[in-house]
């Protein structure tokens, strides 16, 4: 079972499947070999680093459509000023 599930993590982590990262994490079996432990701590901490990432990449493309919302809202009212005057 260890086994198997550090396969499937690692594989998850390869392939950055981070949808099966997540499940695997809820699944986490309890290892009664120290390397089985260790080995599962170093890819926990690989995932960490991958979702950390993601979070990094969703969150600049957050602020270029804040940017890009504040710049259409700018030529929105200049146009409406346009066809005032």
């Amino acid at each position: 079972m260890h086994t198997k599930w550090l396969k499937a993590f690692k594989i998850a982590l390869i392939e950055e499947d981070l949808k099966s990262i997540d499940t695997l994490l809820s699944e986490i079996p309890e290892f009664k070999k120290i390397e089985d432990m260790r080995n599962a701590y170093t890819l926990i901490g690989e995932a960490k680093k991958k979702f950390e990432d993601e979070q990094m990449i969703i969150q600049q493309k957050m602020n270029k459509m804040q940017q890009a919302k504040k710049f259409l809202n700018v030529n929105v009212r200049e146009a409406n000023l346009d066809e005032v005057y």
